[in-house]
């Protein structure tokens, strides 16, 4: 079997016991890899009544089969888990060199249960594991970490390891993955789960090679790509995805002041003509990739003064800067790397923060309450809130370390309102009021708020022309089939839509090639399709055996609402009506009945 090192490694931290797999072809073939093992393994695993915060709960860490091949951008891999924050499967993408050396380790997933009875790294070594003890390693931010196991296994090792936020079971701590581009899992709270195993970190080395079918057939079916990659990707090459900032902006869907308007008057202080042209660094790639949208920045003051740190990305300058109405990009700067070194996913973290300055701004937190203030426009606070936050510091950093959804539950007076959330994890920078796709596509995310399975898309004609809610179903369910499949492969998601396009579809006829140059699979478009919409249900039955269902699926009420105020797309919401059309005829798409449940004859026609 090409394309794969056909072995699961399981370790169990309560018995210390580690048991070897083996991955064989109908399996690897139904789920292909990445996203797709780690939902089987977590379905087949994970009991539904099982909590995240048990030694029940598994932490996938799974690589698929263009991982160490010639594919450009291949050298991601997928983390997944039941969330804390929604009790539900979440998933995460990451780059880094981590996943590089998961499969050359000679492995093809990572899966962990159980709970050591004190903190412990676990060490996969070219197919040698290891729980070694990490009780020095407790409390340590995560670049300490990183540095301390390359002295520890030496300097070939890489990690993927928690912070004190994971630590202390901040709701959303994610895991950052060491490389020369630092890369964070980020979302759902997979930090946690780690941190309440007592498990700092997963450390890999690993030297064996992969086979693929037909390797010269593979170089020159890329060939002719490289130049639309490279076309499709030159503003990600040049500044990164800061460049979203103004382009968002303005056309008035970029989430300011916790969302109660849609456009910044200080965009372009945090876009990226500032960023490139005050403060830029060096371009930064994960392994194997020629877009390198990575990059650093120079940080003139504050926390991370004189320190060269990772670009904030787009997504943490719509959460730290304009929802929480902050122009000052170098508080951004430092919150982001505060972050990073904490292990707190950004969004959430933001998002929740602008959730708490609305709470403070209408009387409903106190300066008693929080032991501070903590003001829409205040940048200045944000990387010391990170590190409150992470640490269990203050009563504000304890508060905001539940998520804006529990904060919310705990204050009450009409607070839930005010959330920026869907099924309790904090929405991303892409509006569900202004682009219609996004309402009924974070509804119906596995994940809940995240803009990582329908995914947004800005048109050139955007506001004059709405496309209304009509087309949406159909959209949202081929984006989130492709989204499937692509975290399945792994590739990164910038490279995989820039050659192959958003949606699974016809389109994908390249797809095919290129799955089957590595493997060796007579695929047709046909079972590639039906590779991606099985994923997602899957997936999906997870969630219903967790209470997933018709009721969940409900947007912020100020995205149901509150049409947005002003700009460009004012006027412009996804009200109740419009989303429960949206429903219906999603769910028939899909084969599900009208509460949201897979089929019996749609499960059988996925092989489920």
């Amino acid at each position: 079997m090409y394309g794969y090192m056909k072995k699961i490694l399981k370790v169990n931290l309560t018995t210390r016991e580690t048991e070897i797999l083996p991955l064989e072809e109908p399996f690897a073939r139904k789920f292909l890899g990445g996203n797709g093992f780690a939902a089987k393994l977590i379905y087949d695993n994970v009991p539904p009544h099982a909590d995240a915060f048990s030694e029940e709960n598994m932490v996938v860490f799974a690589v698929g089969p263009l991982n160490c091949t010639p594919v450009w951008t291949s050298g991601r891999g997928h983390l997944a888990a039941v969330s804390p924050q929604t009790g539900m499967f979440v998933d995460s993408n990451f780059g880094g060199s981590v996943a590089t050396m998961i499969k050359r380790s000679g492995f093809d997933a990572v899966a962990v249960t159980g709970k050591a009875s004190s903190p412990v790294y676990i060490l996969v070594d070219d197919g040698r594991v290891a729980i070694r003890d990490a009780a020095d390693l407790w409390g340590m931010t995560t670049s300490e970490t990183q540095r301390m196991l390359l002295e520890k296994e030496g300097n070939t090792i890489e990690s993927a390891c928690i912070g004190p936020a994971g630590e202390n079971g901040v709701m959303f701590a994610g895991v950052m993955c060491s490389g020369r581009r630092i890369s964070a899992a980020g979302r759902g709270g997979i930090g946690a789960v780690l941190g309440y195993k007592n498990c700092k970190a997963l450390a890999v080395r690993g030297t064996r090679p992969v086979e693929t079918a037909d390797a010269d057939a593979l170089r020159t079916f890329l060939k002719p790509l490289f130049p639309r990659l490279k076309k499709n990707a030159a503003p990600l090459m040049k500044v990164g995805t800061p460049i979203f900032v103004s382009r968002i902006n303005s056309v008035g869907k970029l989430g300011t002041r916790n969302n109660m308007k849609e456009t910044f008057a200080f965009a372009e202080s945090i876009g990226a003509d500032v960023i490139e042209e005050k403060y830029l660094g060096k371009k930064i790639a994960c392994l194997h990739c020629p877009v390198a949208c990575g990059k650093t920045v120079r940080v003139p003051e504050g926390k991370f003064a004189g320190c060269s740190v990772k670009m904030p990305e787009y997504e943490t300058l719509y959460a730290m800067g304009s929802m929480l109405d902050n122009g000052d990009v170098v508080s951004i700067f430092n919150g982001n790397a505060m972050c990073d070194e904490m292990g707190l996913d950004t969004i959430s973290f933001g998002v929740t923060v602008a959730f708490v300055m609305e709470c403070f701004e209408k009387g409903l937190l106190s300066e008693r309450d929080l032991g501070m203030k903590i003001e829409f426009g205040n940048g200045q606070i944000i990387a010391d809130l990170a590190e409150q936050t992470a640490r269990e510091l203050s009563p504000a950093g304890e508060l905001i370390g539940m998520g804006s959804d529990r904060i919310a539950s705990h204050i009450g007076k009409g607070t839930e309102k005010f959330l920026h959330t869907v099924k309790g994890l904090e929405i991303a920078g892409h509006s569900a009021r202004g682009l219609r796709p996004m309402g009924l596509g974070y509804v119906t995310a596995t994940r809940g708020g995240s803009h990582q399975d329908a995914r947004p898309v800005y048109r050139p004609d955007d506001p004059e022309n709405d496309p209304g809610f009509e087309p949406q179903p159909l959209y949202c369910m081929r984006t989130q089939n492709h989204s499937a499949l692509g975290d399945s492969l792994v590739l990164c998601r910038f490279a995989f839509e820039r050659m192959f396009g958003m949606e699974l579809g016809e389109n994908s006829h390249e797809e095919v090639p290129l799955i089957r140059h590595v493997t060796g699979w007579d695929m047709d478009l046909d079972e590639l399709m039906q590779i991606g919409e099985r994923i997602y249900n899957l997936e999906r039955v997870i969630n219903v055996g967790r209470g997933e269902c018709r009721s969940r699926e409900k947007l912020p009420w100020r995205i149901a609402n509150e049409p947005i105020p002003d700009g460009p797309s004012k006027g412009w919401y996804c009200p109740d009506g419009e989303l429960q059309t949206m429903l219906d005829r999603y769910y028939q798409l899909r084969g599900w009945d009208s509460n949201g449940i897979p089929t019996p004859e749609k499960l059988r026609d996925l092989g489920l």
